[in-house]
């Protein structure tokens, strides 16, 4: 039998990451779980804005004003489909294009076929970048993820006459494609300087910026807490439980074997994200939206692909004749997997008390230690992917 052309792995690929969780979910809440299975309450707003009149959902902001997965379903039922089942789909094949554009990004970012695909793997294993919307599948972060990583494959690409369209769509999605506007002003700048990258990226920025503007005049939410009230109880909240779990929840538990390998060579990883600031911009827009929410892993998940290149870069660096980059390749995918089966999801309150887990957290150290100490013996190597940051 031929072997199918390598154009159809990437997708094949996300689909098999994408099915592994909706296997797992489905075997403890059946193919097409109902609302009331979810132990938890954001979903129930976007299945309102489903169901609601078109500017006149009664929930509070800003789910209010993530208008365009709901208008999507409200679109789908009009032509007769369920409206659990529509929001499934729409999740499921937003998460099989999410993963499928982050490997053509790692490819346009100088990984080679093998170390594109195991970037996509590390990532599609993250509980929180994609089971957990086989769990609670109304919500917009799939959109989300989609379209804020097609933006950065735009920018990366340098293919950047899409992307007005894409902050269109991706401001009335989820206001977090707002780290797309910053990634590209940090991409131009390392080229342009400063005053004309921002120039740039404010321009193409415009009209996602309208249509968010657009979107806040005609859709009035439910009155609710204040933004700086929010945030004063995400922070307070997070500092209560910093070494309880948030500690844990905002590294091991959100990155696993990606954060691991990134520490295992600080410098070269401190140098990489100097070398391309709109990484280092991602990462910390991402950590920054936490003051925001008293999610985790899922806000964190946006900036999983400013790690993988450094997590690729420690591989690189691993790996030598006696421990090939196969087996360090398996060595990561093992954390990986011992992350997901570690991580509960139907637990009241898991979302935010997730526990610390000392296995996940032993396999990560182990894996640092390991890639640290190859690539200390093996010193002078092979270089980093994308350049930046090579060397030890």
């Amino acid at each position: 039998m031929p072997r199918p052309p390598a154009r159809w792995l990437p997708p094949l690929l996300a689909l098999a990451l994408v099915g592994l969780g909706v296997a797992q979910v489905a075997s403890v809440l059946g193919p097409l779980h109902r609302p009331r299975q979810v132990l938890e309450t954001d979903h129930r707003a976007y299945i309102a804005m489903a169901q609601a009149q078109p500017g006149r959902n009664e929930v509070p902001a800003p789910f209010a004003w993530r208008i365009a997965a709901p208008e999507l379903v409200r679109a789908a039922t009009r032509n007769g489909l369920d409206l659990h089942l529509a929001f499934w789909l729409l999740t499921h094949l937003c998460l099989v294009g999410y993963l499928w554009a982050l490997h053509a990004l790692l490819r346009a970012s100088g990984a080679d076929p093998a170390e594109a695909a195991l970037g996509t793997a590390l990532v599609g294993l993250l509980p929180g970048a994609a089971r957990w919307y086989s769990y609670q599948y109304w919500m917009t972060d799939p959109p989300g993820l989609l379209l804020v990583t097609l933006g950065l494959l735009c920018v990366r690409t340098g293919r950047e006459a899409p992307l007005p369209l894409l902050g269109a769509l991706g401001m009335a999605t989820r206001e977090t494609y707002v780290l797309v506007f910053v990634y590209h002003a940090l991409a131009r700048w390392r080229r342009d300087g400063a005053l004309r990258a921002l120039a740039r990226a404010a321009a193409f920025a415009l009209p996602g910026l309208a249509v968010a503007a657009w979107i806040r005049l005609q859709v009035a939410p439910r009155p609710d807490e204040s933004l700086l009230a929010t945030a004063a109880e995400a922070l307070a909240f997070r500092w209560r439980h910093l070494f309880g779990n948030q500690l844990y929840f905002a590294t091991v538990a959100s990155f696993g074997a990606l954060l691991a390998l990134a520490l295992a060579f600080p410098r070269r990883t401190a140098r990489a994200l100097r070398e391309r600031p709109e990484d280092a911009g991602l990462l910390a827009g991402a950590y920054a939206s936490l003051a925001l929410a008293n999610n985790t892993d899922r806000l964190l998940a946006y900036a999983a692909p400013a790690l993988v290149l450094p997590a690729l870069a420690a591989l690189r660096a691993a790996a030598g004749p006696r421990r090939p980059w196969a087996a360090w390749a398996a060595a990561a995918l093992v954390v990986q997997a011992l992350l997901v089966v570690r991580t509960p999801f139907r637990v009241e309150g898991i979302s935010l008390y997730l526990p610390f887990d000392p296995w996940t957290t032993l396999a990560a150290l182990v894996l640092l230690l390991a890639a640290r100490r190859a690539g200390q013996a093996g010193r002078g190597a092979p270089a980093c992917v994308d350049s930046a940051g090579a060397g030890p």
